[in-house]
């Protein structure tokens, strides 16, 4: 093959990449949304419940919004839904008089370890036929990819421009 065969071709294959690992990230997904739904779960409801039972304090709910790719109106009519079944509580947060700090309360960690449990159930589905080492080689590339993603974010965010004094008095 020659040189300009081979870079299109590489290209072709990176950007397959990113399109198949967003495609089986979402079909992932779906799959424990269809096992969830025999206990009334859906994936709006089960997926802050999830996120909120890794965290060992309570989050903002601007945080979880952002975890979740939610928008923030969205989230809020959701966590009313999860608040009235007794999953998770808000509670002002008193750095922040504005925002809400948002927790999972005992029985929203009995929703978390069935959603854990089902999500097992299908991760040994899934890969079933995928061997370990074939499963660590693709965290490891997973993890660059990640690592590269995490630089490129610290590359983008602008550093704080020194403040400067704008006084009535002052001459440029």
């Amino acid at each position: 093959m020659e040189p300009e065969s081979d870079s299109l071709e590489a290209s072709e294959t990176r950007r397959l990449f990113g399109h198949r690992l967003a495609r089986i990230a979402a079909a992932w997904r779906r799959e424990i949304d269809i096992d969830l739904r025999t206990f009334g779960l859906t994936d709006a409801t089960w997926r802050p419940i999830y996120y909120l039972n890794f965290s060992a304090t309570a989050m903002r709910q601007t945080d979880l919004a952002r975890s979740l790719s939610l928008e923030a109106p969205s989230l809020v009519r959701l966590l009313d839904v999860l608040e009235k079944r007794g999953y998770v509580v808000r509670e002002t947060d008193e750095e922040d008089r504005r925002s809400k700090l948002v927790s999972i309360t005992d029985e929203g960690r009995q929703v978390a370890a069935l959603v854990s449990r089902v999500a097992d159930e299908v991760t040994a589905r899934l890969t079933a036929a995928i061997s370990d080492q074939e499963l660590d080689e693709c965290g490891r590339v997973l993890d660059r990819v990640e690592q590269a993603v995490q630089a490129h974010r610290e590359l983008a965010s602008p550093a704080p421009s020194p403040r400067r004094d704008t006084g009535a008095g002052e001459e440029e």
